[in-house]
């Protein structure tokens, strides 16, 4: 065995949650690995949400350069928007450019990877995956393992944490058995796996587990808290057993796709816009924001799911009155992206592509000194055009202005304007983890990188130089249709499981 790579992913994973539970002793494979090696920070891209962030891991280039920016595609002048999908990475993949160079490649679980990709290997899809689909190449590969498709939607478990656990070390427990199978029986040059338990428990259970948290002090002494750092020792256990099928001739690599801070306030981004006067709701926008978030949507998932709704009835999403707006939420997924309603590009635009400039400033005056009615705070830290943090092929389908939050806001997950966290905890920041160690660990010595470095660092542990073909070139062909409208519903709804829509 020489020159490999093993890759483990633990979505959402945060230094400042870490770091505690490493001081406790509860994390000893981790803390072998970063005595072995170096551990930093890994910045995530904008938008930072998992649907954008993976691809730009497993291409190297940020969302302007694979086409992803949420969980639904986004198109200048098309309204119908369907879940993305593999399909929708519109750059070339380390997996598929490793594969061409003759190496073998196990991939499991990286979300947006469903399709799944044919490589010189096995992949196992990660994300959201219709009932009955095939998610794996070859097709029979996932269940043959008995891999657990979907699971760990934490909304779904709302107000009932000691379940949400348990389905999150249910998942975690059977996916580890299913991957250390799959590295015993392949061969295998780059084996990468990525769990998604960290990022399900942090976003509502993260006063159990972050010190910054307001109710940390309080949070932390409870059974609950007990549990839930049970999680965490879980996967440092499951990490031990797959960095023990390496030796030292191999690159082992621990890491994150971004982080999470305590969250105490939730906005609705369409909602400040209206506030603001750049946005109108439409008919039946009330009635529909009951459905948005809180105990009325908990209800209404109960009953999808009892009655066997999914896939079967939609549910509506508010209406806009388009005559009337002049700026809209562009990644609907975590708020973190605005546009303009241009005309020419939006089909019903009201400002003139002579104003975007003029516009385009005056609204990310207008968000960055939005004040929160309830704390007199500024809950949006920074709104930025697009071009100053992304560049690639696909900038045109870029929000206009990429928003993150202030420390112990959400940008999303709320019915109102502006009201006090309830199940959420925790959501997204920039800043995720590595540890790496190796002969391959290359710039991952410490310092700061790049998400979008990963890509470079696996290819060139296995001796394969990335060229600039990697970052340049685009796929031959747009997104293809993935789902029919039933799946497309099953999806749809999945994902409000997770969050992303609401």
């Amino acid at each position: 065995m020489a020159n490999r790579v093993l890759v483990v992913g633990w979505d959402g994973a945060d230094w400042e949650i870490l770091d505690p539970l490493l001081g406790a002793g509860d994390l000893p494979n981790l803390a072998a690995l970063a005595e072995r090696g170096a551990r930093g920070v890994a910045r995530s891209v904008l938008p930072s949400h998992s649907w954008a962030a993976w691809p730009s891991f497993l291409t190297g280039v940020d969302p302007a350069g694979h086409g992803v920016f949420d969980i639904l595609e986004h198109r200048p002048g098309q309204t119908r928007r369907m879940p993305v999908s593999s399909r929708s990475i519109l750059a070339p993949t380390w997996p598929r450019r490793l594969s061409d160079a003759g190496r073998t490649v196990l991939l499991a679980n990286v979300p947006l990877t469903y399709p799944p990709i044919p490589v010189r290997g096995v992949v196992i899809s990660g994300g959201v995956i219709p009932p009955k689909a095939v998610y794996s190449h070859p097709p029979e590969a996932g269940p043959d393992l008995g891999w657990p498709i979907n699971g760990g939607s934490w909304t779904t478990f709302r107000n009932r944490p000691l379940d949400l656990v348990a389905d999150v070390e249910k998942v975690t427990t059977a996916r580890a058995e299913a991957v250390r199978r799959l590295m015993d029986s392949h061969p295998w040059d780059v084996a990468c796996a990525v769990f998604v338990s960290p990022d399900r428990i942090q976003h509502c259970l993260l006063e159990y587990v972050h010190p910054g948290h307001p109710d940390h002090a309080r949070a932390s002494a409870t059974p609950v808290a007990e549990r839930v750092r049970d999680v965490y020792r879980l996967l440092d256990r499951e990490l031990g057993t797959l960095v023990a099928r390496t030796d030292e001739s191999d690159t082992v690599v621990v890491m994150s796709d971004h982080g999470h801070q305590p969250t105490t306030r939730a906005l609705n981004m369409n909602r400040v816009l209206e506030h603001l006067g750049y946005l109108h709701q439409g008919h039946g926008s009330a009635l529909v924001g009951l459905l948005a978030w809180g105990r009325v949507r908990s209800i209404a998932r109960v009953a999808y799911d009892r009655l066997g709704l999914h896939g079967k009835v939609a549910v509506p999403t508010a209406p806009i009155d388009w005559a009337r707006t002049r700026a809209y939420t562009s990644v609907v997924s975590t708020g973190e992206g605005v546009s303009l309603a241009l005309r020419g590009r939006e089909p019903e635009g009201t400002i003139a592509p002579e104003d975007y400039e003029r516009a385009r400033s005056e609204l990310a005056a207008a968000l960055e000194g939005f004040t929160d009615p309830g704390t007199g705070e500024r809950p949006i830290r920074r709104a930025v055009p697009r071009e100053q943090v992304l560049q690639g092929a696909y900038l045109d389908r870029a929000p206009d202005l990429l928003l993150e939050a202030a420390p112990r806001y959400s940008l999303t997950h709320a019915r109102a304007m502006v009201e006090r966290a309830d199940w959420l905890s925790g959501d997204h920041r920039p800043e995720g983890v590595y540890v790496a160690t190796g002969p391959g660990a290359g710039p991952a010595n410490g310092a700061e990188i790049l998400l979008t470095d990963f890509a470079a660092l696996i290819s060139g542990a296995v001796g394969v130089e990335p060229d600039a073909a990697w970052s340049a070139a685009a796929a031959e062909e747009e997104p293809a249709a993935v789902f029919s409208d039933q799946e497309q519903r099953e999806v749809e709804e999945r994902l409000r499981g997770l969050g992303y829509l609401e």
